[in-house]
């Protein structure tokens, strides 16, 4: 079981001579990573890293840390600097196929990945993510193969498990994706990411008191996190837990002003509410963000 905060605990009962050292940090980035709490995690990998330039080991974590942060230029340093370091490492490779995949390159990140794979052949993350970009480029079947070979060379390699999920839930295939994120959650169970992929699993089967409970859980894990807030307000709308649903969507006008659907949803919401003025306002800025709703949205006032 991966026990993220429990690492981090122990760290902080070490001496403060020993915290320093750059196999601490680089053990720090890789908790934080694991919550998904990747601006801490950049930070501790940069320490790392300034205090070891040279240093390969979890590198290809880092990489993956700047590809969930959408630092491009950050992350093309640092696969051109670990390219320079050892041009024939799984961490370079990896780097680089990040690199690619997050420019939507999905082929040539494809080709890093499994480039990755045939100078170690034990690396799971490298098949994971192989798995990854086959799924991007909608090759369902390669997908799951690499998923599976991650996970013969580590069955407790959760984002395998993940993955193998993701395809099912993309096949409409609910109960095997449930399956699966659950596998995932057990390895990770702190993991805010797999727990939401559940809940959409659940949502999708028209569970929604289970997928609400999930939802509750993962935002618990990451309050911050808008598509998770996103969903529970429409499992809580369907609840006809209209209050809660409420709370939420004037949370998201906040956290995503830009998004358009958050107004829109409100505005159904005030709607169905009674508070007909109040829609009627929300529906203008939904459409003042995105024209492309304008006919619908029409079709509404005149209802």
């Amino acid at each position: 079981m991966f026990e993220p905060q429990v690492a981090l605990d122990a760290i902080m009962l070490l001496p403060p001579e020993q915290t320093k050292a750059p196999w601490i940090y680089a053990l720090m980035g890789r908790a934080r990573f694991e919550m998904a709490d990747y601006l801490i995690a950049s930070r501790a990998f940069e320490q790392a890293r300034a205090l070891d330039p040279y240093r390969m080991w979890d590198m290809d974590v880092f990489s993956t840390v700047l590809w969930h942060l959408q630092r491009d230029v950050q992350l093309s340093f640092l696969a051109q600097e670990l390219t320079s370091i050892d041009e024939h490492s799984p961490q370079a490779w990896i780097a680089t196929g990040n690199c690619f995949s997050l420019q939507k390159d999905h082929s040539q990140a494809l080709t890093c990945f499994r480039r990755a794979t045939q100078l170690d052949p034990r690396s799971a993350v490298g098949y994971a993510l192989s798995g990854h970009e086959a799924l991007a480029l909608d090759d369902h079947d390669s997908a799951m193969q690499f998923f599976r070979a991650a996970l013969r060379t580590d069955s407790r390699h959760y984002p395998a498990w993940y993955g193998l999920g993701t395809v099912y839930l993309k096949q409409n295939k609910l109960r095997k994706a449930e399956y699966h994120f659950r596998k995932a959650i057990e390895i990770s169970p702190s993991n805010a990411v797999l727990i939401h992929c559940e809940g959409t699993a659940l949502e999708k089967r028209g569970e929604l008191e289970q997928a609400l409970e999930r939802y509750n859980r993962s935002l618990a894990l990451s309050p911050l996190s808008p598509l998770v807030k996103f969903k529970r307000v429409k499992v809580l709308i369907q609840l006809k837990q209209y209050e809660n649903a409420l709370k939420d969507l004037l949370e998201l006008r906040d956290l995503a002003p830009e998004e358009a659907n958050v107004p829109f949803v409100l505005g159904k919401l005030y709607r169905e509410m009674g508070r007909n003025v109040e829609a009627t306002r929300c529906f203008t800025i939904a459409r003042d963000l995105d024209p492309k709703l304008s006919a619908i949205i029409g079709h509404l006032l005149d209802e």
